[in-house]
C-alpha cells in the first residue's frame, strides 16, 4: 500500500504541474465533471483550489459525457486545458478522438478503458496503481491529492474529499467506514481539526434532528415502512419508554445513553424483521463511524458528511449542479438555504420513487439480475441515487444483481449494483455493462460493484437479456 500511494503521489503531483503550468501561463481551465456527489466534491475541490491560485477558469457538470460532446460542437468547450473529473477514464479514446493533443487532464476512479494514454494527456486513476477505485478513492480524493500538490494549503478540502467518498458509498464494504487512502485523508482533517470521527448510530441529523425525525431521515441505509415516515418512527421510539423531550428540548440521538441507542437499534431490528427484510443484515448498516466537519454548524445539512454527501446529490440530480459545486467550495449564506430546500424536496421525491417498488409491472426478475423498469416515471438523472437506495434496503434477493432503468427520449439511462460476496465470486458489472453496452450502440462502465450505462431504447431488452447471461456467468452459476 504504501509504494502504491507514493506512486500515487507521484501521479497526482504529475497533474498538478500540468494544471500549474496551464495557470502560469494564464491559459483558461475548463473543469468537467459528472452530477454526482463524488464529482461535485471533486470540482468544488478544484474550483477552491483554482480560485486560491487566481486562475481562469470555468466548470460544467454533464450527466453524460456525450452531452460534453455536444456542448464541444457547439463551441462551449474551447478552454486552453480541459480536466475531466469523475469521468473520462472509460473514454479516453472519444476524448481523443474530440479533441486531439489539446492539454488534456483526466482525474477519475471509474475503471479505465484499454486505451494509450494520448502524447500530452495526464490521466490520474487509482487503478494504475493497483489500488481499487470502488473502496479505497474515489475522485474527490483525487482531486483533494492534486490540490495539495498545487499548495498544502489546500489541506482545508481534506473533509470535502470525505464527504465524496461517502458519497460514492466508499464505506460499504463489510463495516461502515472509510479505508485505504480514503482513511489517511480522514486522518489528514482529524488532525488539522477539521473533521471528529466516532463510532455510533449513523442517523442523520444526529446532533440536532429530534430522535424520530433523525430516524425518518436516515436513506443510507433505506429503511423500508421507517424512512420517510415520521409518524411510525415517533411511535416507534415511544413505544420503547425513551423520553423524546426533556422538558420544552427535543432530544436528539446524541443526547441518548448507550442503553437507550441499544434498545432503539434492536427495536428497528424487529421492526424489518416484521415486514419480511433481511433485518440484520440491513440494521448492521447503522452502525459505524461517524464523520462530523467540526467547522460547519451543528444546525446545518453539512455538519454530518454523508447528509453533506446527500445534499451534493440533490443538487446534481435535480439540474442544480452548480450550487452543489459552489457548497463543495465553500460557498455559504443563501446559497446554502437555497441547497437545503432542495435535499428536502429530493428526500421527498426519491421516498416516491421507492414506492414504484409497490407498484405491478414494476419490478421483473430474470434469471440473474432483477430489473426496476422506472420508465417514464423517474428521471433519469435519479435512477443511479434510486438504485443505490433499493440495493441498501435489503428488499432484492442477494444472489442477484440489481438493474434499474428510466427512459429518456429515445434512450435508456440504466444503474446496476452488485454486493460484495458477488465480487468476491468474480462479478465486475463496470467490464459487463462497458462490454454489451457498447455492442448495443451504447456506453457503459464503472466499478465491479456499481456501474452504469446508456443505450437505444429499442436495444433495451437485448441488452437486459446479455446482461442476465454475462452475471450468469461471471458468477458460475
Amino acid at each position: 500500500m504504501n509504494d502504491a500511494y507514493e506512486q500515487l503521489l507521484s501521479s497526482a503531483a504529475n497533474a498538478a504541474e500540468a494544471i500549474g503550468e496551464c495557470i502560469k501561463q494564464d491559459n483558461l481551465l475548463l473543469l468537467v465533471c459528472h452530477n454526482d456527489a463524488d464529482a461535485l466534491s471533486a470540482c468544488g475541490i478544484m474550483v477552491g483550489s483554482l480560485w486560491r491560485n487566481d486562475a481562469r477558469f470555468l466548470a460544467r457538470s454533464v450527466s453524460r459525457i456525450d452531452d460534453f460532446f455536444q456542448q464541444a460542437d457547439e463551441g462551449l468547450a474551447s478552454a486552453d486545458c480541459i480536466v475531466f473529473l469523475d469521468i473520462g477514464s472509460g473514454y479516453v479514446r472519444e476524448i481523443y478522438n474530440k479533441f486531439g493533443e489539446r492539454k488534456v487532464i483526466i482525474v477519475d476512479h471509474h475503471q479505465p478503458q484499454s486505451f494509450d494514454v494520448p502524447k500530452g494527456y495526464v490521466h490520474l486513476n487509482p487503478h494504475f496503481q493497483s489500488l481499487e477505485g470502488a473502496t479505497q478513492l474515489s475522485t474527490s480524493g483525487l482531486a483533494y491529492l492534486v490540490s495539495k500538490a498545487l499548495s498544502e494549503e489546500n489541506y482545508v478540502y481534506s473533509p470535502v474529499a470525505v464527504v465524496g467518498a461517502l458519497g460514492d458509498l466508499q464505506d460499504k464494504d463489510g463495516q461502515r467506514r472509510l479505508r485505504g487512502i480514503n482513511a489517511r485523508i480522514v486522518e489528514e482533517a482529524v488532525e488539522k481539526g477539521l473533521m471528529y470521527a466516532t463510532e455510533d448510530l449513523l442517523l442523520f441529523g444526529r446532533s440536532f434532528r429530534p430522535i424520530h425525525v433523525a430516524l425518518a431521515n436516515t436513506s443510507s441505509p433505506f429503511l423500508p415502512g421507517l424512512t420517510g415516515r415520521e409518524d411510525v418512527c415517533y411511535s416507534l421510539v415511544t413505544s420503547l419508554g425513551i423520553k423524546v423531550k426533556e422538558g420544552d428540548t427535543w432530544r436528539v440521538l446524541a443526547d441518548l445513553t448507550e442503553e437507550e441507542k441499544s434498545k432503539l437499534y434492536n427495536a428497528i431490528i424487529s421492526f424489518l424483521a416484521s415486514k419480511g427484510l433481511p433485518a440484520r443484515s440491513i440494521a448492521k448498516e447503522l452502525i459505524g463511524t461517524v464523520y462530523e466537519l467540526a467547522e460547519e454548524d451543528r444546525w446545518t445539512y453539512l455538519r454530518d458528511a454523508r447528509e453533506f454527501a446527500w445534499l451534493l446529490n440533490a443538487c446534481g440530480k435535480t439540474g442544480n449542479a452548480w450550487i452543489g459545486i459552489a457548497i463543495a467550495a465553500g460557498v455559504r449564506g443563501g446559497l446554502l438555504e437555497e441547497a437545503q430546500k432542495l435535499l428536502e424536496d429530493y428526500r421527498i421525491q426519491m421516498a416516491k420513487n421507492m414506492e414504484l417498488l409497490t407498484k405491478p409491472d414494476t419490478v421483473t426478475n430474470m434469471e440473474h439480475i432483477v430489473v426496476i423498469n422506472g420508465g417514464d416515471l423517474i428521471d433519469e438523472k435519479q435512477v443511479s441515487s434510486l438504485a443505490s437506495l433499493i440495493s441498501s434496503s435489503g428488499m432484492i434477493p442477494q444472489d442477484k444483481v440489481l438493474i434499474a432503468w428510466a427512459r429518456y427520449g429515445n434512450r435508456v439511462k440504466i444503474s446496476a449494483r452488485a454486493n460484495r460476496s458477488q465480487v468476491e465470486k468474480g462479478i465486475n458489472l463496470g467490464s459487463i455493462l462497458s462490454d454489451i453496452a457498447n455492442a448495443v450502440g451504447g456506453r457503459g462502465g464503472g466499478h465491479n460493484v456499481a456501474a452504469g450505462a446508456d443505450v437505444p431504447a429499442d436495444m433495451l431488452e437485448q441488452f437486459l437479456k446479455e446482461v442476465d447471461k454475462k452475471v450468469g456467468s461471471q458468477l458460475g452459476t
